[in-house]
């Protein structure tokens, strides 16, 4: 975590925690797929 030492971290249980989790899990799980799945074939 980039900014947990300088005390800038987001608590991870809270809403906005699990807002950004979700996100960032959506993003680094979900954008991949929609690429593979609506790709374009050749």
């Amino acid at each position: 975590m980039l900014f947990a030492h300088q005390g800038l971290g987001v608590e991870i249980f809270s809403p906005l925690g699990i807002l950004i989790l979700v996100i960032g899990v959506t993003f680094t799980v979900g954008l991949p797929v929609a690429m593979i799945k609506f790709g374009k074939k050749d």
